[in-house]
């Protein structure tokens, strides 16, 4: 199989794991070729659809067009800049990750992966925002109007304190959200020093709102509820907004394995596991 691949429409540090990924396709007998657009499959470079890999969303487009599957690289939510999520086609709970089949029960283990419950008394619910220029969330009329939309109905259950999280690296129109800027504390992310791009997100909240990205399934790991959208691969383990203030008492073990092969670490990805998961 023909794999093309874009190296100049990857984020900055993607060159190791690209790097990664290309040994494991010709390991497994496949053919990575560089910008082309006629080959069996293509890989991208997450789908955010801005700077260097803006260009991505006509390779993405093009390739899905032609009914031939795109291979998706993502920084991962287990362990960000040491995990990373590889997928067909998105990286949403739309996508295929081949993560609910032959599984390895010990993975969790393996990876240093557990499960907590969340003790925090603190009653603030937290609504983490996503970028809006991301594939994950172009069905949205904004970002923004999302927002308001989850603080309008939670007003509608619960007196709560409510703090919206924008992502880092997107702004909200704080003029969009006049309609309920007396309704919420706005939080800026704090960037981690030492860090390439890691922020900031403590669950210390009673509950954690998110469409279908990292905190989601982040929120479900630590044990604090989460309320997510049916295409988050947190939503098997998340609560409806209905149950805010039943205890959080979710089965999430089989889930837990499961999230655990969704994303793989860098000597992984060099061996190939991505590939016979995915069935490529």
């Amino acid at each position: 199989m023909r794999v093309a691949y874009f190296p100049n429409q990857c984020a900055q540090n993607s060159a190791p794991v690209m790097q990664a990924l290309l040994s494991g396709l010709r390991k497994h007998g496949h053919q990575p070729c560089e910008n082309i657009w006629d080959a069996d499959a293509a890989i991208i470079w997450s789908v955010l659809w801005l700077g260097r890999m803006a260009e991505n969303h006509a390779v993405w487009q093009h390739y899905r067009e032609h009914d031939r599957p795109v291979i998706i690289v993502d920084v991962g939510a287990l362990y960000r800049g040491e995990t990373w999520k590889i997928a067909l086609n998105s990286v949403t709970a739309d996508g295929y990750y081949g993560h609910q089949e032959d599984l390895d029960w010990n993975r969790p283990r393996k990876l240093c992966i557990s499960q907590a419950m969340n003790l925090s008394r603190n009653p603030r619910i937290v609504i983490a925002a996503q970028h809006a220029r991301s594939l994950q969330v172009a069905e949205l009329d904004s970002m923004e109007s999302w927002i308001i939309d989850q603080v309008t109905t939670l007003r509608e259950h619960t007196d709560r304190p409510i703090t919206v999280r924008p992502h880092p690296r997107s702004r909200l129109n704080t003029d969009k959200l006049r309609k309920v800027s007396n309704q919420i504390v706005l939080e800026q992310p704090q960037r981690i020093s030492n860090s390439y791009d890691s922020y900031n997100l403590a669950f210390d909240c009673h509950a954690m709102i998110n469409y279908n990205s990292g905190p989601g399934i982040q929120a479900a790991l630590a044990g604090t509820r989460p309320i997510v959208h049916q295409s988050s691969l947190a939503y098997p383990v998340s609560i409806p907004l209905q149950q805010l203030e039943e205890p959080y008492r979710v089965d999430r073990d089989q889930w837990l394995v499961e999230i655990c092969h969704t994303e793989y670490t860098l000597a992984e990805i060099e061996k190939g596991t991505w590939i016979t998961r995915l069935k490529l």
